[in-house]
């Protein structure tokens, strides 16, 4: 699934705005000098305008709240894109800010026509549980953020991912009937060595099947397309680990996700859709 780039595809009817996950950004590296940036979409803002689509990467703050993120984002569409529908596709946490913008902020200046969420933690994740719980404790969570807010530092997504708090936005972040949701999710099984084995451990314990950060349950949301196996969270968008894919390869079990494939098939499913 996911493995060959096709010589054409469809173009989108509406431009396609991507909402990054926690840590994100659009491109790191100084301007204007391409060789030295480093994309969150590795190569897919390229393929997709090579097709025809209109593509727009947003930037949020990395670590704030949904409702920070999605507010900021709000403001960059409605710089963009205003008067416009477009199709929003969030990785990770970048779903939920899209959840939050289309239910709770609910924008006059465009239209949001669809949301597509990739290993976004609709009930959030028992990854977040751990960190919070475990190794902060609850109950200096609200300290720690308070103190993080005065030097500056917004940090609201940690506590914002928790089953419970997900929990509690899904009862206040009902779907909008007329946006259509599509959503997909991954699993994998990490070596020794792979950077996810303990967040992969914890949450496989609890939730189950899962790509090192997000579950495949918890991915679920609206109409769910496909879960991408043998890929884990930051496969999904580029960031492939060469040791991991090179070893596989030598062991005879290829990884043949392509991530560019992936996106392109995502955007012709939109037009396919109508959007």
């Amino acid at each position: 699934m996911f493995t060959l780039i096709k010589d054409r595809y469809k173009c989108t009817k509406y431009p396609l705005v991507f909402c990054h996950g926690l840590f994100g950004f659009d491109t790191l590296g100084p301007a204007g000098i391409k060789p030295l940036q480093f994309s969150y979409w590795i190569g897919v803002k390229e393929a997709l305008e090579a097709v025809g689509i209109e593509v727009l990467i947003g930037r949020v703050p990395a670590a704030a709240s949904i409702e920070e993120r999605a507010k900021v984002l709000c403001e960059l569409i409605e710089q963009t894109f205003p008067g416009r529908e477009v199709n929003l596709i969030g990785h990770s946490m970048g779903g939920l800010d899209g959840r939050f913008l289309i239910s709770r902020l609910k924008p006059t200046t465009f239209k949001v026509r669809s949301l597509t969420t990739i290993a976004s933690p609709h009930r959030g994740s028992s990854f977040a549980d751990f960190v919070v719980e475990d190794i902060i404790g609850s109950e200096r969570v609200t300290a720690l953020l308070g103190l993080m807010s005065s030097i500056g530092v917004k940090a609201g997504a940690f506590d914002d991912l928790t089953t419970t708090k997900m929990e509690r936005f899904n009862v206040e972040t009902p779907d909008d009937p007329e946006v259509k949701y599509y959503s997909y999710g991954a699993e994998f099984e990490p070596g020794w060595s792979n950077v996810f084995r303990i967040s992969w451990g914890v949450i496989h314990e609890r939730e189950g099947a899962n790509d090192g950060l997000v579950s495949v349950e918890s991915s679920q949301w609206g109409d769910y397309k496909a879960t991408l196996t043998n890929v884990n969270h930051l496969d999904l968008i580029g960031w492939v680990g060469k040791v991991r894919f090179g070893w596989a390869e030598w062991l005879g079990k290829p990884i043949k996700f392509k991530p560019v494939s992936f996106f392109l098939a995502i955007a012709e499913m939109l037009a396919d859709e109508g959007f």
